[in-house]
């Protein structure tokens, strides 16, 4: 695709959330438009397309001239794996090993809790079929494949009401030809099947995680078939015909066909475009080092970005028993954005426990009956009733365009639930709330940039999301933060965020070796391999044609460990191969954990291959349409926890503050689906990308 080509049309992304779904369309000069929806979680596409239909008509634009599609589908996997509405899913597996999804890992994630639940497997112990077949560890043969076994297998799943298979034999991603075959006989038998690979879906070592991954892979796989062709029809509907692509929650998008294929890959996908685009911006505005803010109805998620990259993981879990619980959920052993996720929105539901003491979260209200002020039903006080009696939304506004608010409904809520049975005033209690969801999402990102060897005081805040912005300054002020930035159009961030993804693609196999063993030969030779895999996977699509970037990563550990990490090698070998990967191993380790060893061995696990192909064109958010606000009130009352006292606060639009010239709060900066808290003595400005900077004094 030529530069010229680039820039000929437009382009639109959409992220389905809990509570709200949001729409950015692009234009051809890179410039912004958005929309916000509350979600339909029983018809998921029908906020996207009023999002977009929205946008047609305001923009006046020819639907014919929106070439380029990209969705997040967070919420339509994570949603299927949580309420358990995947497929009816069956597991061909080594003879012998059919419990070895239920067994999983000997580590209980709650030590002093000997009754702790463990989460379920998404496929039953009935229809976890054994197929006689062995292949060592060194990827010998030791047993052939047992084809009629296979079909046995396949035929009984087929007729028992399977529609989706997982095949996961021993040591495959060493010797896939094994599961290549049983995949030909079991759509010999039933075409229909939609089959899933083990050697494929994680071609690494550790059986358990690639059981389960490929499993949960099988069980949402027909389903995000279908949501793939309902959005389809849906979007012709409207005289949209493009090329669709979806997120990835490595932080890249991948074609349609890839998606279906592996629609685990799209697992957070919704919040990694949000610290994508927290990237972007920071980048634009000259900052290296930020931790994104991400907080909505039902969650906050925060991720650091050093150098204006975000971490990567694969240590990632999903349905967990215990929410918050690390351990307590199946593992999903593929390359995510590294987030922090704790139980803190907007719909965030505030209780006195059976102490006596204030708890907020991590149970939220969601769209549906949604906040008590939201007049829908919700009894419950949340976190955003409490921020509308504490002055921080408008009452006489629509929340996000879209939800009238009632202050008396909120002030009820809060007086019946918290402020009469903890004998203080409603504004004590509101207070109360806003204080101690902010001190949880602080601990919490607090705890988690220690994980990763990281001292955030020196970094810079990116707020967005519906209530991110409105909190962040409580966020930043107990993190010892000096400096926030909130983007233009934060409260639809992560949508644009699909916008300026490139197109990714992850390869892997696992090689065991000690370093001083490696044959960099055949290291090379691998390389080689998954570079070809990765370049076959994007040839169909657009911008496939340009030069791909590769990056290559090894996991190395201290031999006799039972975890390793990820270090980078470069894109080639030469004769300080050796020298170089152990000094990258060392550096790691000691931003991780403060030191390394010298006199220790090390051994290399998995090799891995990034293939990327940069974005189709540059986006500039511009300000979105506000709702217009009643009457010609620009002050209103607003409470500041840190002074004790409400303060008269001017409100101003995103789009009022002046470019590099520096103003004093107390002041309220709202936009069209959110509403900046500064507190008094602190100073803002707008950069020349109309980033939002504002300064925390001591």
């Amino acid at each position: 695709m030529n530069d010229d080509a680039r820039y000929s049309h437009y382009r639109l992304g959409f992220d389905i959330g809990g509570t709200f779904t949001d729409v950015v369309l692009c234009a051809p000069d890179g410039h912004t438009s958005v929309a916000k929806r509350l979600s339909h979680p029983e018809v998921i596409t029908r906020a996207v397309v009023e999002g977009i239909r929205e946008l047609i008509e305001r923009d006046a634009v020819d639907v014919a001239r929106i070439r380029e599609v990209i969705s997040g589908a967070t919420t339509v996997v994570t949603n299927l794996i949580i309420e358990r509405k995947g497929a009816a899913t069956g597991l061909l597996t080594t003879e012998g090993f059919p419990d070895l999804i239920e067994i999983g890992r000997e580590v209980r994630y709650d030590i002093y809790d000997i009754a702790s639940r463990l989460p379920q497997p998404v496929i039953p112990r009935k229809w976890r079929c054994e197929v006689r077949e062995r292949i060592d560890s060194k990827g010998e043969v030791v047993v052939p494949v047992d084809e009629d076994s296979v079909r046995r297998a396949v035929e009984y799943l087929r007729d028992d009401g399977v529609t989706s298979i997982a095949i996961c034999f021993l040591h495959s991603f060493r010797h896939p030809q094994h599961e290549q075959r049983a995949r030909e006989i079991a759509l010999a038998v039933a075409p229909e099947l939609f089959i899933s690979l083990s050697s494929e879906v994680l071609a690494e070592i550790r059986e358990f995680e690639r059981t389960v991954a490929t499993a949960l892979n099988a069980y949402v796989r027909p389903q995000i078939g279908h949501y793939l062709q309902d959005l389809e029809t849906d979007l012709a509907a409207i005289g949209l015909v493009s090329t669709v692509h979806l997120m990835q929650s490595n932080g890249g998008v991948i074609s349609r066909d890839q998606a279906e294929r592996m629609p685990l890959r799209m697992l957070e996908s919704g919040p990694a475009a949000g610290a994508l685009a927290s990237a972007y911006v920071a980048t634009l505005a000259g900052i290296d080092d930020v931790f994104s803010f991400d907080m909505g109805g039902t969650t906050a998620k925060a991720c650091l970005i050093s150098g204006g990259r975000p971490e990567i993981t694969t240590e990632f879990e999903t349905a967990r028993v215990h929410r918050f619980k690390k351990g307590s959920g199946l593992p999903v052993k593929l390359p995510i954005i590294d987030l922090m996720e704790i139980g803190a929105g907007g719909g965030s539901i505030a209780r006195v426990d059976a102490m006596g003491l204030l708890k907020v979260g991590p149970d939220s209200a969601g769209a549906q009956p949604g906040p008590a002020c939201y007049a829908r039903g919700g009894m419950e006080p949340t976190v955003t009733d409490a921020a509308l009696i504490l002055g921080y939304l408008d009452a006489h506004s629509a929340l996000g365009g879209q939800v009238s608010l009632s202050l008396q409904r909120a002030q009820q809520a809060i007086s019946d639930h918290i402020a009469k049975p903890l004998d203080m005033s409603v504004i004590e209690a509101a207070s109360g709330i806003y204080r101690i969801v902010c001190e949880n999402m602080a601990s919490a990102v607090r705890v988690h940039a220690a994980e990763k060897g990281r001292d955030v005081r020196g970094y810079t805040l990116v707020a967005f999301g519906g209530a991110g912005p409105m909190h962040a300054r409580e966020v930043a002020r107990r993190l010892g933060c000096k400096r926030i930035l909130v983007p233009p159009d934060a409260g639809v961030f992560s949508a644009l965020g699909l916008l300026v993804a490139p197109t990714i693609y992850d390869a892997v196999r696992s090689r065991y070796a000690r370093l001083v063993d490696v044959d960099w030969t055949q290291a090379e030779e691998l390389f080689e391999q998954l570079a070809c895999e990765a370049t076959t996977a994007l040839s169909s699509d657009a911008g496939s044609s340009d030069t791909l970037d590769f990056e290559r990563s090894v996991d190395m550990r201290y031999v006799g460990q039972g975890f390793e990490i990820t270090v980078p090698l470069p894109v080639r070998f030469d004769a300080d191969i050796v020298a170089r990967a152990s000094a990258s191993f060392h550096n790691c380790y000691e931003v991780l954990f403060g030191q390394h060893l010298n006199e220790v061995e090390t051994e290399v696990l998995t090799w891995r291959l990034r293939a990327s192909v940069l974005s189709t064109g540059d986006v500039t958010p511009v300000m979105g349409q506000m709702t217009p606000m009643l009457g010609d009130v620009r002050a209103r009352r607003a409470y500041f926890p840190d002074h004790a006292a409400f303060q008269d606060t001017p409100v101003l639009r995103h789009g009022d503050v002046a470019i590099d010239s520096i103003a004093a709060g107390p002041a309220l900066v709202e936009q069209a689906g959110c509403t900046v808290v500064i507190g008094p003595n602190e100073r803002f400005h707008a950069d020349q990308h109309s980033n939002l900077l504002i300064e925390l004094l001591d």
